[in-house]
């Protein structure tokens, strides 16, 4: 059964999966050591713009929190092996104000060779304990979700979206288990800019999970 004594009234979530060529486990063992390096900031990929949603939730909200749910169903191709992947090296509030992307922050994603994008989006995530994935009783139903701003049922298709919850008739559904939570540290939502390729690695013989672990690691500079 849905735990909803434990699920904010509102709060920003987001499904995750493998991206940019790395699997769940690398992506979170990627983000904890991020959060560590950080004093417990880290920045979390996302590839729509909620800007004026997360606006709402902070004016409602003291401690705003964002919610990590596995996606479910099997991961896409493009995602598992995309054409290539770049690190986006600069970024912006919301409001256009320049933002320093912190020293050990790095946020990658897939990028089309044919039609590159120029703008990706991160969630700005704060949390003092590490990102380890647990069995969590924090269970609400995809049905009893509905958009900040419109009120509207959330869509299949929104990975990420800001939302409140309810648990009158509109419950139902799958239902999800938040794994990971963590609050929203200022400026919470930034855009991302000037996406840099990330270089295949040792004779291009790796394959992406393990040339995007190491350009972390090593501190490749971008510019």
């Amino acid at each position: 059964m849905p735990n909803y004594m434990n699920v904010p009234d509102c709060f920003c979530w987001t499904r995750f999966g493998s991206e940019a060529g790395q699997g769940i486990e690398h992506i979170l063992r990627r983000k904890e050591e991020e959060r560590v390096a950080n004093q417990g900031v880290f920045l979390w990929g996302i590839g729509n713009s909620v800007g004026a949603a997360i606006g709402e939730l902070v004016r409602r909200c003291g401690s705003p929190e964002v919610l990590f749910s596995p996606i479910k169903g099997c991961a896409k191709q493009m995602d598992v092996a995309p054409e290539s992947v770049v690190a986006w090296t600069r970024a912006e509030t919301i409001d256009g104000h320049e933002f320093l992307l912190p020293a050990h922050s790095l946020v990658t994603s897939r990028q089309s060779i044919s039609s590159p994008k120029r703008t990706h989006y991160a969630l700005v995530c704060f949390s003092e304990s590490p990102l380890t994935p647990g069995e969590s009783s924090l269970r609400f139903s995809f049905g009893a979700l509905r958009n900040i701003l419109s009120g509207k049922p959330v869509g299949a298709s929104q990975v990420t979206a800001v939302v409140t919850s309810t648990v009158s008739g509109a419950d139902g559904g799958p239902v999800y288990e938040a794994s990971l939570r963590a609050n929203l540290a200022y400026p919470f939502f930034i855009r991302l800019r000037e996406p840099r390729p990330v270089p295949s690695l040792a004779g291009a013989k790796q394959d992406w999970a393990t040339a995007v672990q190491s350009a972390w690691q090593r501190k490749i500079n971008f510019a």
